[in-house]
C-alpha cells in the first residue's frame, strides 16, 4: 500500500480555521475579543455622556476631559478596533474651552453627527458674571476635530437664553440633543424644562416656539426629572422622553410628547400631546415601523417586607399615536430583572438591532448608599416581541465587570449603538465611592451580537 503524505495546511488556512472554531463558540452577548483589550477600551475621559458611531464606523465620546491645569469640553475618536484615532484633533483627542468671561467647561453632555461627518455637540458653561449662572452651549467640530468656526461665534453658539443647573457633572446626563433634517439643531434641558433650536449657523431660530424656545410639557416632580431624549420623526414633528437621568436608577413614572415642527404640542399623541411611561424613560428610540420604545427602570420584583421590592431594566412600547402596544411583552412591557445582587438596576440607553430585536444598556446596581456595592455594564437583549433572548449573555442579560478590587465602584452604561456587521457597541463611566466622589474615567465595550 503506498504511503500518502499529508502537506501541512497553509497558514491562512489554519487561520481560517481558528477563527472558525473561535466564532462557533463564541455567544451573542460575549465580548468581542478583536476590539480594544479582550473586548474594552478604558479612555482618557473623567467621564462620557454621549456615544455616536460615524457613517465609516469610528466611535465618537463626548464629555469631560483633562486639559493643561484644568478641564475642557472633550471629544474622543476610537477607531474601528477600539484605538485611538490619531488623524483627529492631538492624538484623537480634541478639547476645547469656550471662551466667556470668568467661565469653565463642565463638559459635553449630548452629541449627534451630522451626514457631512460634523459633530454637533451640547454643553454647560458655568459663568461668573451676576453671580454663578450655568447655561447650555452648542459646538460644532469638524471631522479632523477642529471647531467649525462658521457656526456660531467661532464654533460656539453664543445665547444664554437656556440657563441649566447641572446635577452631578461627573456623569448625569442632564441634556438631550438632535439634528433635524435640514440642518437645525434641537436642545432639550432641565432648567424650566427647555427646549431650543438652532439653525444650521448656530442661531437661535425664532421662528421656533417663542423666540426659539418652547416649554415642554413634560413637568417633573424632582430635580433627578430631565429631558432624557429628543427623535425627530421622518415627518419633521417631534419626540422628547423626559424622565430619570443618569448615574443611579429613578423608580419612577415617565413620560413622551410630541411636537410640531414649529414646537406647538401635538394633540395626535396619547392625551393632548403627552404620553406617560411606566418605566423611568431614561432612553428613546423610534423603530422603523413607527412603534416608539421607552426604556428606564421599573419594578422588576415584588419582595416580601422588610425588603424593598426589586427595580430592574424595563422597556415600553407605543404605536405611533402613542397608545401602548400590547403585543409587546406583557400589556406592552417587557422587565429583565437582575436578581438578588442587583436589586436596583436601570437602563439609560436602547437601540434595536436590523432584526428588530431591542438592545438596553444600564446599570445592573445594588443602590448607591450600598457601601459594599459594586455595579458592572449591564445590557439585556430583547426579542421584537418583547421577550428576554435567551441566546444572548445568560438568559438574556449580560454584566461586565470594568474595575476589579474595590468594593465601591458604580459602573453604567449611557450610550449604545449597533454597527453594520450587528456588533453592540456600549459607552458608560465608572465612578468610585459613596456619593460617586471620584471616577476611574469613561470605557467603551463591544459585543457579539450572534
Amino acid at each position: 500500500m503506498p504511503l500518502t503524505i499529508r502537506q501541512p495546511l497553509p497558514l491562512f488556512a489554519v487561520a481560517i480555521l481558528i477563527c472558525a472554531a473561535h466564532c462557533a463558540a463564541a455567544q451573542a452577548g460575549s465580548l468581542d475579543p478583536s476590539f480594544g483589550t479582550n473586548g474594552i477600551v478604558a479612555t482618557s475621559l473623567r467621564s462620557a455622556s454621549a456615544m455616536a458611531l460615524q457613517s465609516d464606523g469610528k466611535i465618537v465620546l463626548a464629555g469631560l476631559g483633562d486639559f493643561g491645569d484644568g478641564v475642557a469640553d472633550t471629544l474622543v475618536r476610537l477607531n474601528t478596533n477600539g484605538s485611538l484615532d490619531t488623524s483627529f484633533g492631538t492624538g484623537g483627542i480634541a478639547n476645547f474651552t469656550p471662551i466667556n468671561d470668568g467661565s469653565a467647561p463642565n463638559g459635553f453632555f449630548a452629541m449627534a453627527i451630522q451626514p457631512n461627518g460634523e459633530i454637533v455637540a451640547a454643553e454647560v458653561t458655568t459663568t461668573e458674571q451676576g453671580g454663578y449662572t450655568n447655561f447650555v452651549q452648542v459646538a460644532r467640530v469638524e471631522s479632523n476635530g477642529t471647531l467649525d468656526t462658521s457656526f456660531g461665534n467661532g464654533g460656539f453658539t453664543t445665547t444664554t437664553a437656556i440657563v441649566f443647573t447641572p446635577y452631578n457633572v461627573s456623569g448625569t446626563r442632564a441634556l438631550a440633543l438632535a439634528l433635524q433634517n435640514n440642518g437645525s439643531i434641537l436642545v432639550a434641558s432641565s432648567y424650566s424644562n427647555l427646549m431650543a433650536r438652532f439653525t444650521y449657523n448656530g442661531q437661535l431660530d425664532t421662528t421656533f416656539g417663542s423666540g426659539g424656545l418652547v416649554n415642554l410639557a413634560d413637568q417633573g416632580p424632582n430635580t433627578s426629572f430631565a429631558p432624557t431624549q429628543i427623535v425627530v420623526q421622518a415627518n419633521g414633528k417631534i419626540l422628547v422622553a423626559s424622565g430619570g437621568v443618569t448615574p443611579t436608577p429613578l423608580v419612577q413614572a415617565g413620560t413622551i410628547s410630541l411636537y410640531n415642527s414649529n414646537g406647538s404640542l401635538d394633540s395626535a399623541l396619547g392625551s393632548a400631546g403627552t404620553a406617560a411611561s411606566v418605566a423611568s424613560a431614561s432612553a428613546l428610540l423610534q423603530q422603523t415601523d413607527g412603534k416608539v420604545v421607552v426604556a428606564g427602570s421599573l419594578t422588576s420584583k415584588l419582595n416580601l417586607p422588610p425588603a424593598s421590592s426589586a427595580v430592574g431594566f424595563g422597556l415600553v412600547r407605543y404605536t405611533s399615536s402613542g397608545v401602548i402596544d400590547k403585543s409587546f411583552g406583557k400589556g406592552g412591557v417587557a422587565v429583565a430583572d437582575f436578581g438578588t445582587n442587583a436589586p436596583l438596576s436601570g437602563a439609560f440607553a436602547v437601540a434595536v438591532q436590523s432584526n428588530g430585536e431591542l438592545v438596553a444598556g444600564g446599570a445592573a446596581a445594588q443602590g448607591p448608599f450600598n457601601l459594599s456595592f459594586n455595579s458592572p455594564f449591564a445590557l439585556a437583549r430583547f426579542t421584537s416581541s418583547g421577550a428576554l433572548d435567551n441566546s444572548f449573555g445568560s438568559g438574556g442579560l449580560v454584566a461586565t465587570t470594568l474595575v476589579s478590587g474595590n468594593s465601591n465602584v458604580y459602573s453604567y452604561v449611557n450610550g449604545l449603538a449597533i454597527q453594520s456587521d450587528g456588533k453592540i457597541v456600549a459607552a458608560g463611566n465608572t465612578l468610585v465611592g459613596q456619593g460617586f466622589e471620584a471616577g476611574t474615567g469613561a470605557y467603551v465595550a463591544r459585543y457579539l451580537a450572534q
